[in-house]
């Protein structure tokens, strides 16, 4: 559901900010920083895992509205 969102990824080194599509991120493990040239691990566990919460709470917001319109 995300995959085309962008989000902004400061070097650690230089504070120059790389925009990556989560689709990018998860197929990806590092890139070379444009700003500086350092390499930049990104830790795809913590954004997965964030990812998975929100679908969750997406999941559960669904269901309850699917609810208030059958009690009408």
């Amino acid at each position: 559901m995300f995959d085309k969102a962008e989000i902004e990824i400061p070097c650690p080194k230089c504070r120059h900010k790389t925009s990556k599509t989560i689709a990018w991120i998860k197929a990806h493990s590092d890139f070379v920083c444009a700003g500086c040239g350092v390499t930049i691990a990104l830790e795809k566990k913590k954004l997965l895992a964030g990812l998975n919460e929100v679908d969750k709470s997406l999941a559960k917001f669904r269901k309850t509205l699917s609810g208030l319109g059958k009690r009408r």
